[in-house]
């Protein structure tokens, strides 16, 4: 007979409590987790909506890496380069992610040596709130739909999540914002760009700026995002943030409505369609904003 010692009983003993016992449970693709994957294109926000409300009562699949023998690697429980919980972890654009699968099948295809385990989305979302910084990477290698902090932190507190882009009063409260800074900002949307970042549209009227102005005009622009970034209710709601200054009149009355103006910004746009800046705020889940000022 074999003695694993203390620590790995342990550690078998820890998988266990968090594993699911449904005996029923093959590892299948789940009704509500394949009905939310075919609700968009992979990695679209509907997709990403349906996706999250299916994990609010339906289990993934995780891959567990085997713990190699102490006596073999040298590394012991509570030493440096131990991993206490084993997830598997995934370089994403946005940061390493723990890789979680919607079955056993999507797993095998990823990795046909790895031992699965159901596991709830909720319990998913605390380790990896603790070891990702909330991100989970779902079918990577296929579909590599990334899981935002926002949704895992709302399902490991058992509460619905709500969008940064479907949270209206969100969006009136940064809009207000703007334009207390800049008169020149007519409108503000917030839209999933993709891959965990929320893109931020400020729609800027160019009318009557006149050439002395420009540059003027453009730090009160970036004053304006420096300070729509600091809201916290957006931090706590957003990883990250692109934003984008756009010419026109604004969202709800036609982003492309810009004939009229297309000449006033014409000596505008060269100058500013070079802008680019990326801020790094300072905070755990800081989130990475991206400004671009974009043409007609």
């Amino acid at each position: 007979m074999v003695d694993i010692g203390e620590a790995r009983k342990n550690r078998l003993a820890q998988r266990l409590a968090m594993a699911s016992h449904n005996r029923e449970d093959s590892g299948q693709l789940l009704e509500a987790t394949a009905r939310a994957l075919q609700s968009g294109e992979d990695g679209s926000a509907s997709q990403l909506e349906a996706l999250v409300h299916a994990f609010e009562n339906e289990r993934m699949i995780v891959p567990i890496r085997v713990e190699e023998d102490p006596r073999v690697t040298g590394i012991h429980a509570g030493e440096v380069g131990h991993d206490p919980v084993g997830f598997i972890r995934v370089e994403t654009v946005a940061g390493p992610a723990i890789a979680a699968f919607t079955s056993a099948q999507s797993l095998s295809a990823y990795d046909p040596n790895a031992r699965p385990m159901a596991l709830s989305f909720r319990r998913l979302a605390l380790a990896a709130l603790v070891e990702s910084a909330g991100k989970v990477i779902v079918d990577p290698g296929s579909r590599d739909i990334l899981i935002p902090r926002s949704a895992t932190s709302a399902l490991a507190q058992g509460d619905h999540w709500l969008p940064a882009w479907k949270d209206h009063e969100l969006r009136d409260l940064l809009a207000r914002q703007a334009q207390d800074e800049c008169s020149s900002i007519t409108d503000l949307s917030v839209e999933y760009a993709g891959m965990g970042v929320c893109r931020v549209s400020l729609f800027i009227d160019p009318q009557g700026v006149e050439e002395a102005d420009r540059a003027q005009l453009r730090e009160k622009v970036l004053h304006t995002i420096d300070v729509l970034n600091s809201n916290k209710r957006l931090r706590a709601v957003a990883d990250d943030i692109q934003w984008v200054p756009r010419w026109g009149i604004g969202a709800l009355q036609g982003e492309h409505v810009r004939d009229s103006i297309a000449v006033a910004a014409e000596g505008l746009r060269v100058e500013w369609n070079f802008l680019l800046r990326l801020f790094r705020p300072i905070g755990d889940f800081a989130p990475i904003v991206q400004a671009e000022f974009l043409p007609p």
